[in-house]
């Protein structure tokens, strides 16, 4: 296959691939065991860490060689920036979410304060109408709490959406702009197995929030998930134009940029969210190590054939 075919392949198979991680978030929801997820989850993750250091930075900086730029490590400079700049996204989406939620807070406290004082009016009641108030009281906080959990899940999902969709305009650039077979072949086998997941854990945050139980708010599902699939094939598109524009540094830079953001998700984001599950689960070690070492060690040893 040549370059423009492993291209033109690339579109039709995360395409592919990412409509079915967002379907099986629809169908499997909650009833597939945790450790199986977890143990899917880390093998990609082992395989984006192969692919940012042992194929697209060696790419990366090979291509800067060839460029005769060699008075500066650039391609480990650029792959180091592109993890802190996405770290410093990640942060500020935080940051937003926690302001969200700091403002729901107080609407919820006047309520409950509210209702501590009609529940000290009624003190003067028989012991058995106070006990039914306190009854009444403590689901009426409840009910609140998780109204506030709620209403903040729209808005993560939202930030998750332009964050997984920033990713992987960037994926898709660096695929596109790519010029060699083999290069691209690695980059290619690390993205399809990722993808998946990713789709997978944007559309059961979706689930989550009620895009998808509630008909009348199922078209956001799509939106989200077509936008996600959508900026990916735009990004091939644009790497696709760059490269025939014969441009060997923008090349390079973008395989660059595509080694940190897989060094990012899967080292800063992949791996203590599902470090985060494995000890609040107590999932079983051994399944979920031997993926995630499965998944860099069969990523890094493509490099002998690819």
């Amino acid at each position: 296959i040549t370059v423009d075919g492993w291209k033109g392949l690339s579109m039709g198979i995360f395409t592919a691939v990412s409509i079915l991680g967002a379907w099986l978030a629809v169908v499997m929801k909650e009833r597939a065991k945790q450790v199986y997820v977890t143990s899917g989850v880390l093998f990609s993750a082992g395989v984006l860490l192969a692919g940012g250091f042992v194929h697209l930075l060696f790419d990366s900086n090979e291509q800067f060689e060839e460029l005769s730029i060699l008075n500066f490590q650039w391609a480990f400079a650029i792959t180091g920036i592109t993890v802190v700049l996405l770290e410093c996204l990640e942060l500020a989406l935080e940051r937003v979410i926690d302001n969200k939620m700091n403002h729901s807070e107080p609407k919820r406290e006047t309520e409950v304060s509210g209702e501590d004082q009609n529940s000290k009016k009624d003190g003067g009641d028989d012991e058995e109408r106070d006990d039914q108030e306190q009854d009444d009281y403590v689901e009426n906080e409840e009910h609140d709490h998780m109204h506030i959990i709620d209403a903040a899940k729209p808005l993560a999902s939202i930030l998750l959406t332009v964050a997984l969709s920033i990713h992987s305009i960037l994926e898709g650039i660096g695929i596109g702009a790519t010029d060699n077979v083999s290069a691209l072949q690695s980059e290619f086998v690390a993205v399809v197995f990722h993808k998946g997941f990713t789709a997978f854990a944007l559309g059961n945050q979706l689930v989550s929030s009620g895009y998808w139980t509630d008909k009348s708010k199922r078209k956001y599902f799509y939106i989200s998930i077509g936008t996600f699939i959508g900026v990916s094939l735009l990004g091939i598109g644009i790497g696709w134009a760059i490269s025939y524009a014969n441009s060997g540094l923008t090349a390079a830079i973008f395989v660059g940029i595509t080694s940190g953001s897989f060094i990012f998700v899967s080292a800063l984001e992949i791996i203590p969210g599902e470090a985060r599950v494995i000890k609040g689960e107590r999932l079983s070690i051994l399944p979920v190590v031997v993926c995630f070492i499965a998944g860099y060690i069969l990523m890094a040893m493509l490099a002998l054939w690819a």
